[in-house]
């Protein structure tokens, strides 16, 4: 659905989910594109990489002790994934479809860890064109 900010300016979609990522203390941040839009899928990927080759992904970010890597997963693109609890079964490998709650994401998410889940305007919004 957010396409154009991935396609555009995928940078601020990424510094927006590092500053989350350290926010929080997570260690990993997952990006879910649909694999019909291969623009979006190669720009990302290139972002993330130059992100890792600069500092700005990995281990001891900046020097502050913190680690964290983003992850590219293209998805069948089936439009229920939006919902978190779809979202979350496909990323483990079954059929798309919701869950129901509780437990929510939050509590139980990805693999039965804390999960926190937005959508790419929110992550774009929280990076370089806020700060």
């Amino acid at each position: 659905m957010n396409r154009n900010e991935i396609e555009s300016d995928p940078h601020a979609l990424l510094e927006g989910m590092i500053i989350g990522g350290y926010v929080m203390g997570a260690t990993e941040g997952i990006v879910y594109v649909r694999a019909e839009y291969p623009l979006a899928v190669h720009r990302l990927s290139r972002a993330i990489e130059q992100a890792r080759q600069s500092g700005l992904l990995g281990d001891n970010i900046m020097g502050r002790g913190f680690r964290f890597d983003i992850r590219l997963v293209e998805g069948a693109g089936a439009f229920v994934c939006g919902e978190e609890t779809a979202l979350i079964a496909s990323l483990e490998g079954h059929a798309g479809r919701p869950r129901p709650r509780p437990p929510f994401p939050a509590q139980k998410g990805l693999w039965g860890s804390p999960t926190n889940i937005n959508n790419v305007e929110t992550w774009y919004k929280r990076g370089a064109h806020r700060l």
